[in-house]
C-alpha cells in the first residue's frame, strides 16, 4: 500500500488497514517545532491530520498524501514524520541547444514538484543561442537567439531559435513559486559566449564577428576580460537578471573557457600585468571574483561550475557545482568552508544514454564520501541533475532521458542516500508511470532503465 511513495519518507509507521478521507480531511495544523520543509502526516481510523511549520512543508505533505491515495479512493493508515536531508534538490534544463515551449517547461516543473524537488536551474544562454530577453541589449533576443541550423551535425539547415520574454519568464517563476521551487538563472560567462559575441562583437578580444555555434563543441570565442566594456555589459545583463529573478542564487557558469585568445590579447596581458596575475588562468579567477562581488553587492549569491576553482577562489567567493572535477579539490573546498552542489557527470547527467548511466548508477550516487570531514559534509547543499540538450531535440525525448533517473536524484536529495533495496526503488519508480503520463510526461520503458 506504500509502493507509490517516492521519495522515501524519513520515518514511516504503517498502522494497518485503510479508509476513505472525508472532504474536510486532512485537518491542517501549524506546528512551529517542525523543520522548515518537514511535515507530519497522521492517518488513523478516527482522523487524518497534516502538521507543518511552513507552506513548503504543507505542500510536501500533500504530495505524499496524493501518492498514498489508492485507485479506490482510500488511503492506508500510517504515521509519517518527514523532512529532507538536503536543502538543494535540483534539476537543470538547457534551453540554449534546443529550446522548449513555456507549456513544456511547466509540465516538467509540475512533474518535478511531485517528488519534492525544489530548485530549477535554468541554462538560458550558451554558444548555440541566447534565450533571455534583456531590454538594455535588444540584439541578444534579435540576433543571438538564432542560428543557421536546427539540429547538431548541421543536418537541418533552417534558421532555429527563439527567446523567452520577461513576461514568459515571470509566468514560469510564478508557476514554480506555487510549487515551492526556486528558479536559478544561468548567465554562462566568460566562455560559451559565441552567441552573444555574434550580437556584440566588440566584447571579444579581436572584435571579429562570429557565427552562433551550430555544432556540439566548445567555441574559442570568449569574452575579453581586458576590456572594461565587457564588465559594463555583464553588469548590465546581471542587473536585469537580478531584477527579474527573485531567488537568492545567480549562476555565472565559468566552465570550459579556452584561453588562447587571452594569451594573444594585448589588453588581457595588460590586465594580467596590472593586477599582478600569473597567467590567463588567474585572469579567469580575477573575472570570476569581480563578477561574484557585483552579484553579492546586490544581495545575491553567485554559483559557478567547478572550473572557477582553477584560480584558487576562497570559500566565500562562490558556490560550486561539482560536475567533472577531481573530487579531492571540491572536497577540500567544502572542508575549508565552501558550499558545493553535487552534479557528477557519471551519475546525474541525464542526457547520457542509459547504457552509459543506467538508473542503478544514478541511484547509488554517494553524495557524502568519507573524504569529506564532518564540517565538509555540512557544506554539501545537495544534488542537481541536468539535462543538456545537444542531442535532445524534443520534449518527449527529454522526458525519456530524465524519467526515471530524475526520480532517483529526488530520492537521494530528500532521503539523503539510497533508501531501500534497489528492486524496491524500481518498483516505486514504475508506480509513477500512470500519474506522470496523465500530465504529459512519458517515462522510459522499464526495459531501458538498466541495459546490460
Amino acid at each position: 500500500m506504500f509502493s507509490n511513495l517516492l521519495p522515501c519518507p524519513a520515518h514511516l509507521k504503517p498502522l494497518g488497514g485503510s479508509r476513505a478521507l472525508a472532504k474536510h480531511e486532512p485537518t491542517l495544523l501549524n506546528d512551529p517545532g517542525l523543520p522548515a520543509e518537514g511535515y507530519r502526516l497522521s492517518i488513523t481510523a478516527d482522523e487524518a491530520t497534516l502538521a507543518y511549520s511552513t507552506d513548503a512543508g504543507k505542500f510536501y505533505g500533500l504530495q505524499t498524501l496524493l501518492q498514498l491515495r489508492q485507485t479506490d479512493g482510500t488511503v492506508p493508515l500510517a504515521l509519517i514524520e518527514d523532512a529532507p536531508a538536503f536543502r538543494w534538490r535540483g534539476f537543470m534544463i538547457d534551453s540554449s541547444r534546443h529550446i522548449q515551449t513555456v507549456e513544456e517547461i511547466k509540465t516538467f516543473i509540475d512533474a518535478a514538484s511531485r517528488f519534492k524537488l525544489n530548485v530549477f536551474h535554468w541554462h538560458l544562454c550558451d554558444d548555440p543561442g541566447w534565450r533571455l530577453e534583456v531590454e538594455r541589449y535588444p540584439r541578444l533576443a534579435e540576433v543571438a537567439a538564432y542560428r543557421d541550423g536546427w539540429g547538431f551535425g548541421n543536418d537541418n539547415p533552417e534558421r532555429y531559435g527563439g527567446c523567452f520574454t520577461k513576461a514568459q519568464i515571470r509566468d514560469i517563476i510564478d508557476f514554480c513559486a506555487a510549487r515551492h521551487i526556486t528558479v536559478v538563472p544561468e548567465f554562462d560567462i566568460p566562455g560559451h559566449s559565441s552567441a552573444l559575441i555574434h550580437a556584440y562583437p566588440h566584447l571579444s578580444c579581436t572584435g571579429d564577428d562570429v557565427a552562433v555555434l551550430k555544432d556540439a563543441c566548445v567555441s574559442d570565442n570568449v569574452l575579453c576580460p581586458g576590456k572594461e566594456t565587457t564588465f559594463d555589459f555583464c553588469e548590465g545583463v546581471l542587473e536585469e537578471i537580478i531584477d527579474l529573478f527573485p531567488g537568492q542564487y545567480i549562476h555565472i557558469g565559468g566552465d570550459e573557457v579556452p584561453k588562447d585568445s587571452w594569451d594573444a590579447c594585448p589588453l588581457c596581458q595588460k590586465r594580467i600585468a596590472d593586477e599582478g596575475l600569473a597567467d590567463s588562468e588567474e585572469l579567469q579567477g580575477y573575472f570570476t571574483k569581480r563578477i561574484a562581488a557585483f552579484i553579492k553587492s546586490h544581495g545575491k549569491t553567485p554559483i559557478g561550475w567547478n572550473e572557477v576553482l582553477n584560480a584558487g577562489l576562497d570559500p566565500d567567493d562562490v558556490v560550486v557545482c561539482k560536475w567533472h572535477d577531481d573530487r579531492s579539490r571540491c572536497d577540500d573546498f567544502a572542508n575549508r568552508g565552501g558550499k558545493i552542489i553535487m552534479e557528477e557527470t557519471k551519475h546525474v547527467y541525464l542526457d547520457y544514454d542509459y547504457h552509459r548511466t543506467p538508473l542503478q548508477q544514478t541511484y547509488r550516487y554517494n553524495l557524502l564520501p568519507d573524504s569529506l570531514t564532518a564540517a565538509g559534509k555540512q557544506n554539501v547543499l545537495g544534488i542537481e541533475a541536468p539535462i543538456w540538450t545537444e542531442w535532445v531535440e524534443t520534449f518527449r525525448r527529454m522526458c525519456y532521458m530524465c524519467f526515471p533517473r530524475l526520480l532517483a536524484a529526488a530520492e537521494l536529495g530528500w532521503y539523503g542516500k539510497a533508501a531501500t533495496d534497489y528492486p524496491d526503488f524500481k518498483a516505486r519508480a514504475e508506480a509513477q508511470r500512470s500519474a506522470l503520463a496523465a500530465i504529459g510526461v512519458e517515462m522510459a520503458p522499464l526495459s531501458d532503465w538498466d541495459p546490460e
